[in-house]
């Protein structure tokens, strides 16, 4: 079933309140201004209950789950209050699951071409041309560039003037590949960019990422399409606690 622009995967219900759906790339998850088309407006026309719930900003309502406009991928709104606050504490208790995948660039100095990243991790391997199968990748989070468009990581090797500025928050993602160009990432709590900025300072940029790929910020943003995908996500049920996964 579709609304407009966005695949229902999951139609809410009295047992069951909340909204799971694909949105495409292009598409905001909630407006960015007034009058604006996102994945929020599209499901409120259809379930309008969704107005009643107060999220963490006015504007974001039962938005639980949101990705980032040039993502593809699944995004969570809770229909009532009662499931909103019930699936935000599983957040904040790493209950709730998200996993992506990421067509990938190996670029070993792309954190050194970007500016701004603290040492690359040695688990990593960053400065070889060979990757690891498998590895782990923590730090706290840092607005970057113009207007804090984007996210750098930050750690105890950090500038000074970049660890006055980091949250203390850890944020952990954990990256395994599927074949050399696809990256599996896997995230409890999330940040802004997260999982597309530890790729990038691991030397592994998503294709077509004009934020964080140095091949891609050369070219026009209308030229490259970004190869980053929210392919999964898992969380407790908001009234049942019973676990919920579901994939596009």
């Amino acid at each position: 079933m579709k609304i407009e622009h966005v695949q229902i995967l999951h139609t809410p219900s009295a047992d069951s309140p909340f909204l799971v759906v694909v949105k495409p790339a292009g598409l905001p998850s909630a407006p960015l201004r007034a009058g604006e088309e996102s994945v929020l407006t599209e499901a409120i026309r259809l379930f309008p209950e969704i107005e009643n719930v107060h999220g963490k900003k006015d504007v974001e309502k039962g938005l639980v789950h949101r990705i980032d406009t040039e993502t593809t991928g699944l995004v969570l709104i809770a229909t009532t209050q009662e499931s909103y606050d019930a699936l935000i504490r599983a957040q904040q208790d790493n209950r709730f699951e998200k996993w992506y995948r990421a067509e990938v660039e190996r670029i070993p100095d792309c954190a050194r071409l970007l500016a701004g990243f603290p040492p690359a991790p040695k688990s990593a391997l960053c400065d070889t041309e060979d990757a690891k199968k498998e590895f782990t990748v923590t730090s706290a989070f840092r607005a970057f560039g113009v207007k804090g468009q984007q996210v750098r990581p930050v750690t105890e090797s950090a500038g000074r003037a970049a660890l006055k500025k980091g949250g203390t928050t850890q944020y952990t993602t954990e990256i395994s590949f599927e074949s050399e160009t696809v990256a599996l990432c896997h995230i409890t709590r999330g940040f802004r960019h997260q999982v597309r900025s530890h790729l990038a300072w691991c030397g592994f940029p998503v294709k077509g990422d004009a934020l964080y790929n140095p091949h891609a910020r050369e070219c026009s943003l209308d030229a490259h399409d970004m190869r980053f995908f929210a392919t999964k996500i898992s969380f407790p049920h908001p009234l049942t606690q019973v676990p919920q996964v579901f994939e596009m």
